[in-house]
């Protein structure tokens, strides 16, 4: 039997993850599977799930989509994926969660976001040219509250990231990012490299 030649979206949220498998011709669905993962909350505002749950869920639901469409793993020619933004994870040198992640709705780095708000920094001015207020949620206070108030996990992380650029690196094994979501919410600039600062090719420009 010919491979079939079939699309698959893999959709990360909240609550669980989805995965979908679509004909690559027509764009026709074909068949979807999901698997949950728990998020914890150990105190007020805050908010975790463990990234090891992920990519179980990841596993679990790519594998019932498959069976309930008759599909095989060589039928798939592409795959697509998104998730939640600013659930942050922090990593070790091997790529090992080093604590469970901090998911985009825990907001116990707001006194982070305050200092982050009022550093002055040029790259802000994604921010309302600078005047609006930088949320709990996003990469950079929850970078900060790590290292603050976890400085072993701070010293210990190689790798500070979000939710999809770590099944980006468990499917491909390459640390990659989203420009776009590092450009909203992690201050970052293309043209001036990260906090605003040029890069040396554009030094005395």
């Amino acid at each position: 039997m010919p491979a079939r030649h079939l699309v698959l979206g893999i959709d990360g949220g909240t609550e669980s993850l989805r995965a979908g498998l679509f004909d690559a011709a027509s764009g026709a669905p074909l068949a979807f599977g999901v698997a949950p993962y728990p998020t914890t909350f150990p105190h007020p505002s805050w908010a975790e799930q463990q990234p090891d749950d992920w990519w179980e869920a990841l596993g679990a639901a790519v594998r019932s989509a498959l069976s309930q469409a008759g599909a095989a793993a060589a039928d798939v020619a592409a795959l697509a994926l998104d998730t939640t933004c600013c659930t942050v994870v922090a990593l070790d040198a091997e790529h090992r969660p080093l604590r469970p992640a901090l998911l985009w709705m825990d907001v116990r780095a707001s006194a982070e976001a305050d200092a982050v708000a009022a550093c002055g920094d040029a790259a802000l001015r994604v921010n309302g040219g600078g005047q609006a207020p930088v949320s709990a949620e996003w990469m950079l206070p929850k970078a900060l509250w790590l290292k603050r108030h976890e400085p072993g996990v701070w010293a210990a992380a190689k790798t500070l990231c979000e939710y999809q650029d770590y099944l980006n690196l468990r499917l491909t094994g390459r640390r990659v990012a989203s420009v776009n979501n590092a450009s909203v919410r992690w201050h970052y600039s293309t043209a001036t490299g990260a906090c605003g600062r040029r890069r040396p090719s554009q030094a005395g420009s």
